[in-house]
């Protein structure tokens, strides 16, 4: 049966990315309530952080799975799922008088994210035509894209206007909508099979990205060889091998570490994980900046990251087009130097004023914009249409933890200068940030000259 993108497939994958919008949007929003968060559960900002840094590590864990949930549980079933889960997150979130039980809602949300995230791309893989997967493809990135756009804008308006409780009532009405399309549009992508759920390689990887992160956002506070540091880092590493040892000769392995056997793949994701570590760590850094460095209000830190925010939306759908019509080399390799070129200038330029931020960052944006669709497009197509799930399983899995590496980068790299210079903390620490992500970017221009095919895949 010849593919077409028809109205009804449109709507499928439009509620599918509703999950990942709202999970980024609710992430991206209650960043700028942070110091409230603070005050109304009388908690640190150590603590606070948990709020976002939880709902990513789960959806970490969760992403994993996915690829045989899909082969075992109906589409539709998995849809009606996340979205349940999600929403029980956020009815806990809006009533919750407790911080440990803003967490608990946070996780489910995450929970609901990790099993919806996946579901959108392999909507996408499964019935799109190859001549426009590009274009979709850029368009489910865009999805989420306008989340982190809104997300800050968002939060602090309805925060303004209302209270922080009213951005996980509004997200409940939007999740409502989304539950009620899916169930009429979203059609079954797969057949069903009888797999066994591998759940000691899923524990494994999870105990393995939990341990890695706790080990890494503790060096602010401990020495590195301490147990709270080192300690996770070996149990990370060490449960990350047992892994690799239960999985490599698996051939129905949970996530087949064979894959990464296809340098291209690999060389492609790590540049992937790159970019996003590098966006995750500004995003964090930006709004803070703006109200510790620059003194500025809640509402500015808000409203500093939109313009380039929207910049990245634009540029992740022109990039599809560029990819359909001319391969993932060029809009990979213009959005990289656009990315390397405003980090030069971060660099040389702070302290930063806001006008410099904003358009510093629209040029960042733009650049993250065009290669950070291809680059997860590009990876995905030196693999076997057979190994496509489980390919998007391994992008949105390291995406989710390279987002909280980024933050835990960022916020790592300020509490190490707060507690260390007599000067602004925030600016020092944001200057040492601002180096660490120019050297990454500039592996990422590295790796997308050597690894990314220069002629489009047939």
């Amino acid at each position: 049966m010849t593919k077409k993108v028809t109205p009804r497939l449109v709507m499928a994958i439009l509620s599918a990315g509703m999950l990942s919008f709202l999970g980024i949007l609710d992430e991206t929003a209650t960043t700028v309530t942070f110091p409230i968060l603070t005050r109304d559960f009388a908690i640190t900002t150590d603590q606070v952080q948990w709020v976002n840094t939880l709902v990513l590590l789960v959806i970490a864990t969760i992403v994993p799975i996915s690829s045989q949930i899909r082969l075992r549980i109906p589409t539709k079933k998995i849809f009606i799922l996340g979205v349940s889960l999600f929403i029980l997150g956020l009815l806990i979130d809006i009533v919750t008088p407790w911080f440990d039980l803003l967490l608990v809602g946070r996780a489910l949300q995450g929970i609901g994210t990790g099993i919806g995230l996946p579901l959108m791309y392999n909507i996408i893989l499964a019935e799109v035509p190859k001549e426009k997967l590009g274009f979709m493809m850029g368009i489910g990135t865009m999805i989420t894209a306008c989340a982190v756009a809104f997300g800050p804008v968002f939060g602090g308006i309805v925060t303004d206007a209302l209270n922080w409780r009213w951005i996980f009532i509004i997200s409940l009405f939007l999740i409502v909508i989304s539950l009620l399309t899916g169930i009429y549009s979203i059609r079954q992508i797969n057949p069903l099979q009888k797999v066994k759920i591998k759940y000691g390689q899923w524990l494994s990887l999870a105990v393995a990205l939990v341990c890695l992160m706790l080990g890494f956002t503790r060096i602010a506070k401990y020495s590195f060889l301490s147990v709270p540091v080192l300690g996770f880092l070996v149990l990370g590493i060490i449960s990350l091998l047992i892994w690799l040892k239960i999985s490599w000769s698996d051939k129905e392995a949970l996530i087949s570490p064979q894959l990464f056997k296809n340098l291209r793949f690999s060389m492609q994701l790590i540049a992937y994980c790159f970019a996003k570590i590098a966006t995750l760590a500004l995003g964090f850094i930006f709004p803070i900046y703006v109200q510790a460095v620059n003194h500025g209000s809640v509402s500015l830190a808000g409203w500093i990251t939109f313009p380039g925010a929207v910049i990245n939306a634009l540029m992740a759908a022109l990039a599809g087009k560029l990819l359909d019509k001319k391969g993932a080399r060029l809009p990979i390799i213009i959005g990289v130097i656009a990315s390397l070129t405003s980090l030069i200038l971060m660099n040389i330029l702070a302290p930063l004023g806001s006008i410099a931020i904003v358009l510093l960052y629209v040029l960042y944006y733009g650049g993250y914009g065009m290669c950070f669709g291809s680059l997860m497009t590009s990876g995905l197509i030196t693999l076997s249409k057979a190994n496509h799930a489980q390919g998007n399983a391994i992008f949105n899995t390291l995406q989710q933890f390279s987002g909280a590496l980024g933050t835990a980068l960022a916020g790592t790299l300020i509490a190490i200068a707060q507690n260390n210079h007599v000067g602004n903390g925030t600016a020092i620490g944001s200057k040492w940030t601002f180096m660490v992500l120019l050297v990454l970017i500039i592996v990422n221009l590295v790796l997308a000259l050597v690894f990314v095919p220069k002629k489009k895949s047939k």
